[in-house]
């Protein structure tokens, strides 16, 4: 089976780039849609990924999940230096963007308030916008 919501505390703790990452998961995901299920991990491992490779000097990573009735919501954010989101280009933050759009949901990645990066995805728990 695919990794899912309930996988992303595999993230937490500290990784090889030194950033303590600290996940919490609220609200129940227990009835999200496979495919919502596995975008989140997704999305959540790309926005870990980046910040491990890209954030100068940050110490910590949160990442955040919660359920509601209608939708799963991502919170990725990073402590680091900079957050102008330079560096070279790739495929990430677009890939989320699209991986998000395709489930009718939405995702954003840029400089987080005050300092470091934050990447932030909502998706509808059906999977369909609807």
């Amino acid at each position: 089976p695919s990794p899912g919501i309930r996988d992303v505390t595999d993230f937490a703790g500290r990784g090889r780039g030194g950033a303590e990452v600290a996940v919490e998961i609220t609200g129940d995901v227990a009835d999200v849609a496979p495919s919502v299920d596995a975008a989140v991990y997704r999305l959540a491992q790309e926005s870990v990924t980046n910040a491990r490779r890209h954030a100068r000097h940050a110490r910590r990573i949160e990442v955040r999940v919660d359920a509601d009735a209608d939708a799963v919501h991502l919170r990725v954010s990073d402590d680091g230096d900079g957050g102008t989101g330079q560096g070279p280009a790739g495929y990430g933050i677009a890939g989320m963007v699209e991986r998000a759009g395709l489930l009718g949901g939405i995702c954003a990645a840029g400089p987080g308030p005050g300092r470091g990066w934050t990447v932030t995805a909502t998706l509808p728990r059906s999977g369909t916008g609807a």
